[in-house]
């Protein structure tokens, strides 16, 4: 956040001022607490708004963007508050988006809530016939994993 805030020459402040504008009550205070981490989450509501303001996609403030799927600077980012998760945030923002399946999801389960009007075939591994034994396999080992209590 804070680079996005500086990279548009506001101040904390202004960014404050901002969120006020679209309906969020914000001060300085609250920009400083979150930038030094004192504050460390933001509702969905300040989420988009924040998204609003600063001209970015919602996805750039939850993972870091990259260019490529690798770890940025050798990190991983990790799936909060769950701390189960750890991938690169290329595929993060897959998963944001909408676009892939994350940990063992059932695909066909996943893919299925996505409204008619926005389906488009996965690209990559996600073929209709890749999401069918990507599903049965998680339903295998959900059941086996079952059997074994």
């Amino acid at each position: 956040m804070r680079d996005l805030r500086k990279g548009r020459g506001w101040s904390a402040q202004r960014l404050a001022e901002e969120m006020t504008r679209v309906g969020i009550s914000w001060d300085r205070s609250i920009v400083a607490n979150l930038e030094s981490g004192r504050r460390r989450a933001v509702s969905v509501e300040e989420w988009l708004a924040l998204s609003f303001v600063l001209d970015v996609a919602p996805v750039h403030l939850l993972v870091p963007p990259t260019d490529d799927q690798r770890p940025a600077t050798g990190g991983f980012v990790e799936v909060q508050p769950v701390g189960t998760v750890t991938t690169t945030p290329g595929f993060m923002r897959a998963w944001v988006r909408g676009q892939t399946p994350i940990s063992t999801v059932d695909a066909r389960r996943y893919f299925s809530e996505v409204p008619e009007s926005e389906w488009q075939v996965p690209a990559g591994q996600w073929t209709p016939e890749n999401i069918e034994r990507q599903s049965d396999a998680v339903r295998g080992a959900k059941e086996r994993r079952d059997g074994d209590r």
